[in-house]
C-alpha cells in the first residue's frame, strides 16, 4: 500500500488542481505501478489511455476524470482512496482490495 499526502498552502483552490491534487495522485499511481512491476504501456492499455497521457499523469500534469481513475484502479488491481480536507490536506492511497 502506498500513501501520498500533501498539504496545500493557502485557503482556497484557485483552479490549480494539478498543483495540489495532480502531484500526489500522479506519485501514487507511479508508486503503485512500480510496486506491481507494471510498465506504463501495460497500465495505459488496460486503462484505455495512451502511454503519454499516463506519463503526464504520473508527473502531476493534470487531474484525470473519475471514470479514468476507476479504470486506473482496475488496471492496477487496487482500491483508490482520495481524501480532501477543508484545510488543504490531500491524501491518495492505492491498496490491494480486501478479500
Amino acid at each position: 500500500m502506498h500513501v501520498v499526502a500533501v498539504r496545500r498552502h493557502g485557503g482556497t483552490c484557485d483552479g490549480a488542481a494539478s498543483e495540489w491534487l495532480g502531484r500526489p495522485l500522479g506519485a501514487a499511481v507511479r508508486a503503485r505501478r512500480l510496486e506491481m512491476g507494471l510498465t506504463q504501456e501495460r497500465v495505459a492499455a488496460q486503462a484505455g489511455m495512451s502511454q503519454g497521457a499516463l506519463s503526464r499523469l504520473e508527473r502531476g500534469r493534470g487531474v484525470p476524470t473519475l471514470p479514468l481513475l476507476e479504470r486506473l484502479a482496475a488496471a492496477m488491481s487496487s482500491n483508490l482512496l482520495i481524501s480532501l480536507s477543508p484545510h488543504g490536506d490531500v491524501r491518495v492511497v492505492f491498496r490491494p482490495p480486501v478479500r
